[in-house]
């Protein structure tokens, strides 16, 4: 492998897409929000539809905070290690580029394609690093909507609602149909992995 295929080898870390933190992401940790047996009974408005602002719900309940916190912990120390490894390669680049002129073609194509084959390897396992925070992303997403769907289900009984929607899918709405103050409220308590009952609630959408 010629010298000049290892230019700018040691940015391999560019190009490692992690799913950005728009809202609270990550999977669930010691330290979660603990979990209290009786929530406070609050008196709710009987309403026939329910609405609620899922970025609101994702931003500001408890879960979602913490979901988020992981997610950038664990992104800001794959970010430390690229950057650490980017400018040990390209200090060994330039070694190998100095080298050159004092070794053998034979010797210095041994060296090059050595060194190729640690930058390949070292970019799969950072690209392994970064898959695997995809995946703690894509299972903490879904804890944290299993639990939003419970908290919307239980919130639907108990004003009598038939459907659910987002804010974002109604053009106008009176704001007593909003819960979603009352929604973040309950993700602060709410029993992760429960399964849930769907038997006379409204699916989600």
């Amino acid at each position: 492998m010629r010298l000049g295929a290892l230019t700018c080898a040691a940015a391999f870390a560019v190009g490692f897409g992690f799913c950005s933190p728009l809202w609270a992401q990550g999977t669930a940790a010691e330290g979660s929000p603990s979990v209290t047996p009786q929530v406070e009974q609050r008196s709710l408005a009987t309403a026939p539809v329910i609405a609620f602002d899922r970025s609101r719900v994702l931003a500001e309940s408890a879960l979602g905070k913490q979901l988020n916190a992981e997610l950038e912990k664990e992104q800001a120390k794959i970010l430390a290690e690229n950057d650490e490894i980017s400018a040990a390669l390209e200090e060994e680049e330039r070694d190998l580029s100095n080298l050159k002129p004092t070794i053998s073609a034979e010797d210095f194509a041994l060296r090059a394609e050595a060194f190729d084959r640690k930058v390949t390897a070292i970019r799969a396992e950072q690209k392994r690093k970064s898959e695997a925070v995809q995946l703690m992303f894509d299972q903490g997403t879904k804890q944290f909507e299993d639990n939003l769907n419970q908290v919307l289900s239980e919130i639907a009984r108990e004003v009598g609602a038939v459907a659910v929607f987002e804010r974002a899918q109604i053009y106008m709405m009176s704001g007593t149909i909003d819960v979603s103050n009352e929604a973040i409220r309950r993700l602060t308590v709410v029993e992760p992995n429960e399964n849930l009952d769907d038997e006379g609630t409204p699916e989600a959408e």
